[in-house]
């Protein structure tokens, strides 16, 4: 133990000749474990619901979605070669998919057509979020589809009805012409099954067979607008993501899950920084009791520092010594605020002690979600630490020129 820190350390838990010194000290290390507790906590928050967020997504978004930089679709047969030659891929799935106008009965809307290849299934765990009827596209030549909740319920689309949902999309290359209908291609589906994802998807999207959607769009077989991959289980998908990116070049985009709902994750994650920052104020308010604390305590021990110096300690190794008591009470507030906002954390994933605000049966989750993450916990024990040292050095650094030797 060096001399410096003994010296810090008896002056930091020994009785001061003032009783206010050791009040403003404790009132110190209580306000920054405060704001260290508000920290983990909202990081946490933040982070958990993030992954809720994410959760909803993840079931309909695959692991790696690859579509063309320019033009609306583009060849499977340019990459499919190089696809089934990565050992990292599991299964892939081609996807045709753009806003189309359904009707049902008397009701329209504009909304979303998904075709899918066969290995839909393997790459979308669709079953799990299926509410009614079964998930088939085609069945003994007839076209099925399966819709979102939103759309069901904006166009009344029942399971049991025989109402043919029929879709339309602009025929291409054709303006103007004399009957209206004709500038538009048509065709039609069943509805089987209806699912619920996220509101989002489930007003716009209704999933149909490829087969379906190239032909209402007149593209060929291999004709697509983006490519659903799922990799396996053990592997790194970022390293996928780059592997591919370097096997299919820079006419295309390569997106994992963060990266298909970009916008989305940097609204996330600003306010997250944003909140962050405002906390990060507030300690430094905080932490100017501190500098009130450091400069009593160096009035107060205005002899000690004279016999210090009469025994040969240079103005660097005094003011260590006060630097390292200032920053002891950020050091302890630290260590007690994350601990105890880890704590509240664990509790509050275990228990769900604090639930949403009007939060029922059909929410995803009743209490507020928390995740700790190690590199929120590194983030704000360094921030609360540099503070501290910063607010610990200004009363401290005038030591010198008040005792010359």
């Amino acid at each position: 133990m060096s001399v410096s820190f003994f010296f810090a350390k008896r002056y930091l838990f020994s009785k001061k000749s003032k009783n206010a010194i050791n009040y403003i000290t404790m009132v110190s290390v209580a306000l920054i474990t405060l704001v260290s507790i508000a920290l983990v906590i909202i990081m946490s928050v933040f982070n958990g619901l993030s992954s809720v967020i994410s959760s909803m997504y993840n079931v309909f978004d695959p692991d790696i979605k690859i579509t063309a930089k320019t033009g609306r679709v583009f060849s499977l047969d340019s990459v499919e070669e190089k696809l089934s030659q990565n050992t990292e891929i599991y299964t892939f799935t081609p996807i045709l998919e753009d806003d189309v106008l359904y009707t049902y009965g008397d009701r329209q809307m504009i909304g979303k057509l998904k075709g899918v290849g066969s290995a839909f299934t393997k790459t979308c765990t669709i079953d799990s979020i299926l509410v009614a009827g079964e998930f088939v596209l085609e069945q003994d030549g007839i076209q099925y589809a399966s819709v979102g909740q939103g759309v069901a319920h904006k166009l009344s689309v029942g399971l049991m009805f025989r109402d043919v949902l029929y879709i339309y999309v602009p025929e291409r290359g054709k303006k103007n012409a004399i009957v209206p209908t004709d500038e538009y291609n048509k065709t039609h589906a069943y509805a089987r099954s209806v699912f619920s994802i996220q509101m989002d998807i489930d007003n716009e999207y209704v999933i149909t067979s490829l087969n379906l959607a190239q032909s209402l769009w007149k593209y060929t077989h291999n004709e697509i607008s983006s490519i659903e991959i799922k990799v396996n289980d053990n592997a790194d998908i970022q390293s996928v993501v780059k592997q591919l990116q370097t096997d299919l070049g820079k006419d295309f985009s390569i997106c994992d899950r963060d990266s298909q709902h970009e916008f989305m994750y940097k609204i996330t994650q600003g306010e997250k920084l944003i909140t962050f920052l405002i906390i990060s104020l507030i300690l430094v308010i905080a932490s100017f009791s501190i500098v009130g604390s450091m400069t009593m305590l160096i009035i107060d021990k205005q002899r000690d520092i004279a016999i210090l110096k009469s025994m040969g300690a240079d103005s660097t190794r005094i003011k260590r010594i006060f630097v390292l008591e200032g920053w002891l009470i950020s050091i302890i507030g630290a260590i007690l605020g994350i601990a105890i906002g880890i704590a509240i954390c664990m509790l509050q994933e275990k228990f769900g002690i604090v639930k949403l605000p009007g939060a029922s049966d059909n929410f995803i989750v009743q209490a507020y979600p928390v995740r700790v993450i190690f590199s929120d916990i590194l983030a704000i024990a360094s921030v609360v630490l540099f503070i501290g040292f910063l607010t610990a050095y200004l009363p401290v650094r005038k030591i010198s020129k008040t005792h010359k030797q």
